[in-house]
């Protein structure tokens, strides 16, 4: 309902802009000099303002109105109104500032609201109108009137009398433009039109629609501050303010036989580690402290891409012994089959972890031992044995936007419970050792994109967090409402005790059992 309200509210403030602008035009048709034979108004700027300012469907709606009570009987037009008024030699022109506004709001559409596009799309729509006009004008003289006009005649007054009038008023609709801008949309002008875009798809999400990769590419180019917020009103509104805390154990380190161009563990870029698997006192050890700290969870992770029996029943034991614990027991084990996932839900575990790391198109560029169909049957797998799975993938290993999109759409298919958000560390001896770093304003617009293709799954930031200037606390301002806490396999994190005060701070709530209720007091500070 609140989607829908939105909308309203929308709708009706451009209905009333194009109401306003219908009636500046039928103004400035009266605001004209008599010069030759095409009196020179004041139409073209409005005209050209109605497209640029409304957009394509309300700059349009402007004229068509516009057109529809003049050609209805009411006196309008410059020479009056009524159905035969298509006869006057001026009709045409009125035919061009039509079409004229239509192509200026495209033009606009697509790039930034600059004085050069601006003045551009004005001449271009200029370009149209006189076009249009002279067509019109020649056609009706020649076929209703039967006076053929001079060809030459006409193009010398448009060129020496009108058109150098009217690219003034191209110059004026620009700088008018640049300035009523931020009045009308109060946010960065350069990407007016895409807020039309941003508020459709918030609409549509709010009242529980989901986005088609079209719709969710074109948040791509929407202003990052008024995505962000639209993001977290998402977030809000399916998800409360509960937030979800986990840390991870790195239970089998290194030795890895995979080669995820990504991965410092992977033996084929130098890792010496041969894999020994973590002891129990370890492994009690990390989960008593994740337990006493109040986390949701605490993931167990191995390298390489299938245990051995051997290992997997040893970690089962593990997790045995902390059967009935307040924190939840996750794993990260590589590739699994429902046997053996079934196995490890008899030993208490309630998560499993596998990221997808990319979409179906990308990921064959980042491993090419193994596949992104044998991850999916993972996951699969782990949902159909009543498990909540936790994937995601990892930006900034040269996927586009776009990529990330259809990832987000595969999770959103897939219907999981987390989604952490990697972030790129470059490490050395890797084949992305010298990937660029992503930007912290691409963060969160990848983020910010997630949680309106996922409104209603926990986005979890993880690896790279820390390197942020601010240990991605704009990221819980912008969707995000999960996170991985503490030190990560091969790099370090935020310590808990600061997210546990950033998180307090910002107002999120803790969930605290399996059950997935949450407690009845905030985080504390």
């Amino acid at each position: 309902m609140a989607g829908l309200r939105l909308q309203s509210k929308e709708r009706i403030k451009k209905l009333t802009l194009t109401a306003m602008f219908t009636a500046l035009i039928t103004v400035g048709a009266f605001i004209r000099i008599p010069i030759m034979t095409v009196p020179f108004t004041m139409q073209f700027l409005f005209t050209n303002l109605a497209g640029i300012l409304l957009g394509v469907k309300y700059g349009g709606l402007s004229l068509a109105l516009y057109l529809v009570l003049g050609l209805a009987g009411v006196p309008i037009f410059t020479k009056g109104g009524g159905i035969g008024y298509v006869l006057q030699p001026t009709f045409g022109y009125l035919i061009g500032f039509a079409l004229g506004a239509v192509i200026a709001a495209l033009i606009c559409s697509k790039g930034r609201y600059s004085y050069p596009r601006l003045i551009a799309a004005g001449l271009v729509n200029l370009i149209v109108v006189y076009a249009a006009g002279m067509i019109y004008f020649a056609l009706l003289m020649k076929f209703y009137f039967g006076k053929p006009q001079d060809a030459g005649y006409v193009i010398v007054n448009l060129c020496l009398i009108f058109l150098p009038m009217d690219f003034i008023w191209c110059i004026v609709s620009a700088v008018v433009a640049k300035r009523v801008l931020p009045v009308l949309y109060r946010h960065d002008p350069a990407k007016m039109l895409r807020i039309s875009d941003l508020y459709a798809s918030k609409c549509k999400v709010l009242s529980g629609g989901k986005l088609t990769e079209k719709e969710a590419r074109r948040l791509k180019y929407v202003p990052l501050g008024a995505l962000c917020s639209a993001a977290d009103e998402i977030r809000k509104r399916f998800m409360k303010d509960k937030f979800d805390l986990c840390a991870i154990v790195n239970a089998k380190n290194g030795g890895c036989g995979e080669d995820c161009k990504f991965c410092a563990q992977a033996a084929c870029y130098g890792c010496k580690d041969k894999g020994v698997l973590i002891s129990r006192e370890e492994y009690d050890n990390a989960y008593s402290a994740a337990e006493k700290e109040g986390l949701n969870a605490m993931s167990s992770v191995t390298a390489g891409k299938v245990l051995s029996d051997k290992d997997l029943q040893t970690l089962s034991d593990y997790y045995r012994a902390h059967e009935g614990g307040a924190t939840e027991r996750c794993v990260s084990h590589g590739l699994l089959t429902k046997e053996r996932i079934e196995k490890l839900k008899e030993c208490g575990v309630t998560r499993l972890h596998n990221n997808l790391e990319a979409s179906a198109e990308y990921f064959q560029k980042l491993c090419t031992t193994h596949t992104h169909a044998q991850k999916l049957e993972t996951v699969r797998a782990a949902k159909e044995a009543g498990l909540k799975v936790c994937s995601g993938g990892i930006i900034g290993a040269g996927e586009s936007m776009n990529d990330r999109i259809k990832l987000a759409l595969e999770l959103r298919e897939e219907g999981v419970y987390s989604v952490p958000v990697n972030v790129l560390m470059p490490r050395k001896g890797t084949p992305l050792e010298n990937a660029k770093p992503l930007s912290y304003d691409e963060i969160r617009r990848t983020v910010a994109i997630f949680r309106f293709i996922l409104p209603d799954v926990y986005i979890r930031p993880a690896a790279g967090r820390r390197e942020l200037p601010d240990n991605g606390e704009k990221l819980f301002k912008g969707g995000a409402n999960a996170a991985i806490t503490g030190d990560f396999l091969t790099a370090k994190g935020v310590a808990v005790s600061e997210d546990l005060k950033m998180f307090g701070r910002l107002g999120f709530t803790l969930r605290n059992d399996q059950n997935g209720t949450d407690k009845n007091e905030n985080i504390e500070v």
